[in-house]
């Protein structure tokens, strides 16, 4: 046979199988890049997204086109349900925009994005201490907002001063590439089709984390396996000394620089922002407590009522969830004891079921039949923060009390 037609059968085999390679891997979408139907016992669960929420969502929000967008880290990732009873009509479509592990700052970026997608009226930011409090250099006379380039800010629409990305066209392609063409993607495609099991990690087409993990987790061993590493995490992240939420001496940092920038922004577009600091377990609260830091977290209340006071002119809501309150003052699961319902996987973590306590106060919505009388937050727009400090002190010693005398 000719040698040029040994050459044409190779090139055309090399098509066929890059071609059967991409109709797989699209046909899977273990990345859950095309929104391909998802097929029950096929590929309706997605495991191979478990840490892949930078390289899917920037391109899935953009396709869902959300009325209402999430945005945060891996708190409201698992504990607000897109798909909770709690929302309102004029909601809409509601997607989860959040990200576990990224910065403040990254949070913020992926914010900018969301606004940028094109139908978005509201916008629900949640805000973690643990984000803010960090070993910082020296300190500097004014904050500058950073231009930064990675894989991850490549995907979003605008820049870090919300123009459009030139970029992004040229993330898209390869991320697209990447997902029909590679041996990686080949194997994640096996493996999402090799594990369809009830409770195989997954995200939802909303980007929701069911958490299933967890609940195999605590299936086979228990719930205070994952109190016990939590409060292990914590202890570790709470006892480096010299952290602090501020970068200046005038009492101002990156992080508060891009919360001001994300309220200016929403102001501007006439987009409804609600910022809300994350519910914790009662016994992450004494972690920060333990470790000196309390004062710390109490200022990082006062300086985010001051942003909303001095540059939301009324039109973003700030609520505080981190409170002591019936909620997060529950036992906590020993070794051996049998599984007790908790509003909280672990002490970082909270479930949809308190997920939808927080929306039902968020909108005044009677959607929960497990909610008590006693309210889970407390919105601090018209509140004097240092009156609402004190309670919380106080309930504090209250609410500790009733635990130690169980």
């Amino acid at each position: 046979m000719p040698i040029k037609k040994y050459l044409y059968l190779y090139i055309a085999l090399l098509l066929t199988v890059a071609s059967l390679l991409a109709a797989f891997n699209a046909i899977v979408d273990p990345y859950m890049l095309f929104h391909t139907e998802r097929i029950s016992n096929f590929n309706d669960k997605k495991p191979a997204l478990i840490n892949r929420a930078q390289l899917y969502k920037p391109y899935s929000v953009v396709k869902v086109a959300p009325q209402t967008i999430i945005v945060g880290n891996s708190r409201p990732e698992m504990g607000l349900d897109p798909r909770s009873t709690c929302w309102l009509p004029e909601h809409g479509t509601v997607y989860s925009l959040t990200f576990p592990g990224l910065s403040a700052y990254g949070q913020t970026r992926a914010l900018f994005h969301g606004m940028a997608s094109g139908n978005v009226k509201h916008a629900l930011l949640g805000l973690d201490f643990a984000d803010a409090l960090y070993r910082r250099g020296q300190f500097v006379k004014e904050v500058t907002w950073p231009a930064k380039s990675t894989e991850f800010f490549d995907r979003l629409l605008v820049d870090e001063q919300d123009k459009e990305n030139p970029r992004q066209w040229l993330a898209k392609v390869k991320d697209t590439f990447m997902a029909l063409f590679s041996l990686d993607t080949l194997f994640d495609s096996l493996y999402t089709v090799a594990f369809q099991s009830p409770n195989s990690p997954d995200r939802t087409p909303l980007g929701f984390n069911p958490a299933m993990d967890y609940v195999d987790i605590v299936r086979h061993e228990g719930e205070w396996v994952l109190f016990s590493q939590k409060l292990d995490e914590l202890e570790s992240r709470f006892s480096k000394v010299g952290l602090s939420i501020f970068d200046t001496v005038g009492h101002w940092s990156i992080e508060l620089e891009g919360l001001r920038r994300a309220i200016e922004l929403a102001v501007q577009r006439d987009i409804h922002l609600t910022l809300f600091i994350n519910p914790y377990h009662y016994t992450y609260l004494e972690s920060i407590r333990d470790a000196g830091y309390w004062d710390e977290f109490e200022q990082f209340k006062r300086s985010l009522k001051d942003l909303v006071d001095d540059y939301a002119g009324g039109k973003v809501e700030l609520w505080d969830f981190s409170l002591y309150s019936s909620y997060t003052v529950s036992p906590v699961p020993l070794k051996g004891s049998a599984n007790v319902f908790n509003w909280f996987w672990e002490p970082a973590h909270y479930k949809a079921a308190l997920g939808d306590i927080m929306l039902a106060e968020l909108f005044g919505k009677q959607c929960v039949p497990e909610k008590n009388e006693t309210p889970l937050g407390v919105r601090l727009n018209e509140v004097d923060i240092g009156i609402h400090l004190r309670n919380q002190n106080e309930k504090r010693v209250a609410l500790l009390k009733d635990v130690v005398n169980q």
